[in-house]
């Protein structure tokens, strides 16, 4: 055991990735204590380094004995360590997927899955694949269910969506909605297709995103809100606003941030949707918003 953790520690010190899962997986209980045991004594040898981020060979030694330790303690039931140490690897630009692994892994699944949904925003590639394929299995899909959602995305309908999540268990069906919703947008997906499905059974966060951004039409959101109860207008009103703002239609946004303070109630209003709507906003549209009786937001 001490032959291979002094290997794994030189593969550390000569930058090489330092496996230590693998170490611990091939031993039992009380090995996986030695090694722990054995890879902190050596740690608490060594000298500690004026600069921890200075990449040298004792830090590389030191980050080496490090991730041994936590690997061990993990596997005696003490992940902090080794969720830390995963979580700065992120942090530093690697993979947030052995973070996700082991969030899940130890049950925290609401903290894996928003870790996972804020590493989307800057995955690209490969990378963003492996998160998806995350958030997706954390729904649990059945067999063959990546198929049936390709083939519902060749013709998507909101009667198809009710069929395709009909037997979902209610302890999953949240996640599945939004791993379902963000894999229909990879494959294409008309934008105002996903909003429809998005909004079909409440306002998910995919579907405010879409508005946002701009990527859905003014209609389909009217037409959404038209459908809803009157106490929801304001909530589809601000999204007509930012979607009017985000494509150009200033008098728009306006229009509709006027109406939505007018009709709201008891402190349902659009506040979100305004404050980045006056934060954007130039002198004129300022002005615009001010006679419109869109209130304006103290830092």
């Amino acid at each position: 055991m001490a032959l291979e953790l002094g290997t794994l520690v030189a593969a550390g010190v000569a930058g090489r990735p330092v496996d230590a899962g693998s170490l611990v997986a091939g031993l039992d209980d009380a090995g996986v204590r030695a090694l722990e045991e054995t890879a902190r004594d050596e740690l608490a040898r060594l000298p500690t380094p004026l600069f921890e981020h200075v990449d040298d060979a004792l830090t590389r030694q030191r980050s080496a004995l490090r991730r041994v330790a936590a690997h061990a303690a993990d596997r005696l039931g003490r992940p902090d360590e080794l969720i830390d140490l995963l979580r700065g690897d992120w942090l530093r630009g690697r993979s947030v997927v052995p973070l996700l692994d082991l969030l899940r892994a130890h049950g925290l699944v609401d903290e894996a899955n928003l870790t996972a949904r804020l590493a989307l925003f800057s995955a690209e590639g490969n990378e963003e694949e492996r998160i998806e394929e995350f958030l997706t299995a954390g729904g649990r899909p059945p067999d063959g269910w990546l198929d049936a959602v390709r083939a519902f995305a060749r013709a998507p309908s909101r009667d198809g969506w009710r069929e395709l999540l009909q037997f979902t268990p209610d302890e999953v069906y949240y996640h599945r909605v939004r791993s379902t919703l963000r894999l229909l947008r990879r494959l294409g997906v008309d934008p105002d297709m996903v909003f429809q499905l998005a909004t079909a059974d409440a306002v998910t966060p995919d579907a405010i995103e879409l508005a946002e951004s701009g990527l859905v039409s003014v209609a389909t959101i009217l037409e959404r809100m038209n459908e809803g109860t009157a106490d929801s207008r304001p909530l589809w009103l601000g999204l007509a606003a930012r979607a009017s703002f985000e494509q150009g239609d200033r008098f728009g946004a306006a229009r509709f941030l006027s109406e939505a303070y007018r009709i709201g109630r008891d402190g349902f209003f659009p506040t979100i949707q305004a404050m980045d709507i006056r934060e954007e906003a130039d002198e004129e549209l300022q002005h615009m918003l001010d006679r419109a009786g869109v209130p304006r937001f103290e830092e």
